[in-house]
């Protein structure tokens, strides 16, 4: 069960004699990764992180960014600007990609089975705006709550002979472009932003796209994300975690909430399993093993259905695996992480800056 939210915030409060200097610092890195999702990529990324404020517990800002390129001739580049304002009470924040994609799709619902020509390929340009506040009631004590923008222009430039995209038989086999606006709140009390070791991060939202926004599709997105940190020993750390997706209306079949990829389910492929609902839940152990090196364990279930009447035991995923960590930047505890996973099918194997949750 989550923990009970108290009505005190456990981030150090900010008063004018808590001051520290504090640096801008660039840290870049070039990688080769293998995943599921885009087989063999070659890329480079790299984080800017910095204070708008010289208070000693404000919040790091950052801006990352990445692009790859595979051996499936897929490419995304990628911008995530963070910045915190206003002492932690106000975030703004954006995810920005714009890539090709060579994906695939077995159809809608759990177990669904193999089929014979299951890739497609799309380029789509997506963007997340986000802009957080203190709450305007005393009740909601201090959490934050915001608006948010979604946008993401799909276009299927080639079915490959799918047979759900050049049948014209799913919501999304042409493509479109998905435009919505919806609200955030967030309760944010990890001791640190890029490796907690303590708190909880709670955050529910939900997004209506509609033609009134520009919409080519009439449909709603929920998200609640319920996030614990225990501290089990210096350096040591229990991170568990409850992710429930829901999709409403005529969502297009690449926007439905789906299992798998780098960081719900590791082991699937990303959308191996997609449906109206998404439940999962998991556990990762963080420890160091010396200088600069970790290693993590991790397990997981998940399952989607139609609706929320059609959720059984039966139809749980597992997902299982371990990962290398290397403190790519010391002092903000920015990790680059390397996970196998191992669900249905061929093992996955992630790359990536920060930790998966």
């Amino acid at each position: 069960m989550p923990a009970r939210l108290s009505a005190q915030d456990s981030t150090p409060r900010l008063t004018e004699t808590q001051v520290t200097v504090r640096r801008t610092r660039i840290s870049a890195y070039p990688y080769v990764y293998y995943t599921p999702e885009t087989e063999l990529a070659f890329g480079a990324g790299g984080i800017i992180t910095f204070y708008t404020d010289s208070a000693a517990a404000l919040r790091p800002s950052k801006v990352a960014a990445s692009g790859y390129y595979s051996t499936k001739k897929q490419y995304k580049f990628s911008v995530l600007p963070q910045v915190y304002l206003a002492r932690n009470k106000v975030l703004l924040g954006a995810d920005l990609s714009y890539g090709y994609y060579v994906d695939k799709y077995w159809g809608t619902g759990p177990g669904v089975d193999d089929i014979a020509n299951e890739d497609y390929a799309a380029r789509a340009f997506g963007a997340e705006l986000v802009a957080q506040f203190p709450p305007f009631v005393r009740w909601m004590g201090t959490s934050r709550v915001g608006v948010k923008y979604d946008l993401l222009n799909y276009n299927i430039v080639e079915d490959r002979g799918n047979p759900f995209v050049e049948g014209d038989s799913v919501i999304g086999s042409n493509g479109g472009l998905s435009s919505g606006l919806g609200l955030v709140w967030v309760w944010d009390r990890r001791d640190h932003v890029f490796f907690p070791e303590r708190g909880i991060y709670y955050q529910v939202e939900a997004v209506w796209n509609n033609s009134v926004f520009g919409s080519d599709f009439d449909y709603g997105r929920y998200e609640v994300d319920l996030r614990n940190y225990f501290r089990l020993g210096p350096g040591q750390v229990l991170a568990v975690q409850l992710f429930g997706s829901f999709a409403s209306g005529d969502a297009p079949f690449y926007d439905l909430p789906m299992m798998g990829g780098g960081t719900i389910m590791r082991g699937y492929y990303q959308g191996r399993y997609r449906d109206n609902v998404l439940l999962a839940s998991q556990a990762e152990v963080r420890w160091p093993i010396g200088g600069r090196f970790g290693v993590v364990g991790f397990a997981g279930l998940a399952e989607v259905q139609p609706g929320f009447g059609s959720l059984s035991f039966s139809d749980l995923e597992p997902s299982l695996g371990g990962g290398l960590r290397f403190r790519f930047n010391r002092e903000e505890k920015v990790n680059l992480r390397a996970d196998i996973g191992f669900g249905a099918g061929a093992p996955g194997i992630y790359f990536g800056l920060e930790e998966a949750f």
